[in-house]
């Protein structure tokens, strides 16, 4: 089922960011997890600030798994609270990528980003094994 939940993931690649979405028109990142994770019967929270209900699923990064759910910290890493999240895609040794809907200008929509060559390890909060999936 993990390649199949990427597969419709990735669909959504390009979708521009709306602050509140929740549907193909535009979607922000939790409402964009909401309606990947929903179509799969998967139910998660609408907003990154609930995130820490899913907190009892939580995995090392080094256990995350393709489909998984990455929770990071708003822009400001200093405040310890859920603020975007994504969900992974892929990983390996010294690899792990994932699908997000980014407000960033540089990477505006939802895109696909290498955790590893960007600016979230510093923002990483936790991975949540998402049930059902793995």
């Amino acid at each position: 089922m993990q390649s199949d939940i990427i597969e419709f993931a990735r669909q959504f690649k390009g979708v521009t960011y709306q602050w509140g979405g929740a549907s193909p028109k535009g979607f922000d990142c939790s409402g964009y997890l909401q309606y990947v994770y929903n179509h799969y019967s998967i139910a998660i929270p609408r907003t990154t600030s609930q995130y820490p209900k899913l907190f009892g699923h939580k995995v090392s990064i080094k256990q995350a798994k393709v489909g998984d759910l990455i929770v990071f910290t708003g822009t400001n890493p200093r405040i310890k609270k859920p603020g975007h999240a994504g969900i992974i895609t892929g990983v390996g040794e010294h690899t792990l990528t994932f699908l997000h809907s980014s407000s960033s200008k540089k990477h505006f929509g939802v895109t696909e980003t290498d955790y590893y060559k960007s600016g979230y390890p510093k923002r990483f909060l936790a991975v949540i094994s998402m049930p059902g999936l793995n």
